[in-house]
């Protein structure tokens, strides 16, 4: 009786690892999917959420060369630049708000600037206010 009922409780042991271990796993999957779906770029969620920018311009950089893109390309990408907040402009540059600055504590915004050069991208980065 003492074997059958250690068996038992080893048995009932064994079950709640076995679970523990696929909640965890299924967690880091939609853990995952969720970052995945959040900080992927498309022109939609570009245009439709200024404030989310952040999240996916670093998968629109690592997609898209900017250098060498006429301005025509650019406003089929990234829509009309932001250039009447006031920020950044200049001569030949298109300027997008991205939304807060990214990290714990946000009080600034930030731009992604594009200078142009003859009608192409000649320069990108991005910056803060």
């Amino acid at each position: 009786m003492d074997v059958e009922r250690e068996m038992r409780k080893a048995k009932r042991i064994n079950d709640i690892a076995v679970g523990m271990f696929a909640a965890v796993v299924l967690a880091i999957i939609i853990a995952g999917v969720v970052y995945y779906h959040t900080h992927t770029f498309s022109t939609s969620k570009w245009l439709n959420d200024p404030e989310g920018r952040t999240a996916i311009v670093d998968d629109l950089l690592a997609k898209h060369e900017f250098a060498g893109m006429t301005e025509e390309e650019v406003a089929a990408l990234l829509g009309e630049p932001n250039n009447d907040y006031g920020y950044f402009n200049a001569d030949d540059r298109y300027v997008y708000y991205m939304g807060p600055e990214r990290g714990l504590i946000s009080i600034d915004s930030e731009w992604l600037i594009l200078d142009f050069t003859d009608g192409v991208v000649s320069n990108s980065y991005i910056t803060t206010d």
